[in-house]
């Protein structure tokens, strides 16, 4: 099924696009605090979505799929403050690693395999 290959490829294109265009976000900050500011309104600050995306996507993808050896700290992604900038940043990088990888191996075979996670 070359479609499923297509959509493989697609997925990780995007989720890829995202990652960098959320690391560019972050590195774009003037200083170390402003990510962690929660504008009013919104539930989450910047530096939150940064480590909650990154977890959720190493998490699912790269150790479940890709089997990288990942261990999600999820409380952390929402009760972490004032990491500085370079550490979101890197932790997306190595998110985009894990994404990248995993869904560039992955077969039409693993995809019709039902996900190893309830």
């Amino acid at each position: 099924m070359p479609e499923s290959v297509d959509l493989l490829a697609s997925i990780s294109a995007i989720l890829i696009r995202d990652l960098q265009a959320l690391r560019r976000s972050i590195e774009a900050y003037p200083d170390d605090a402003l990510p962690w500011r929660q504008p009013p309104g919104l539930p989450n600050s910047a530096g939150t979505l940064a480590l909650h995306v990154g977890g959720n996507l190493r998490h699912f993808i790269g150790a479940t799929l890709g089997g990288t050896g990942y261990v999600r700290d999820r409380e952390r992604e929402f009760s972490a403050r004032d990491l500085p900038r370079a550490e979101l940043a890197a932790g997306l990088a190595a998110t985009e690693v894990d994404v990248r990888h995993t869904l560039g191996r992955l077969t039409t075979a693993d995809l019709q395999r039902e996900y190893p996670l309830p």
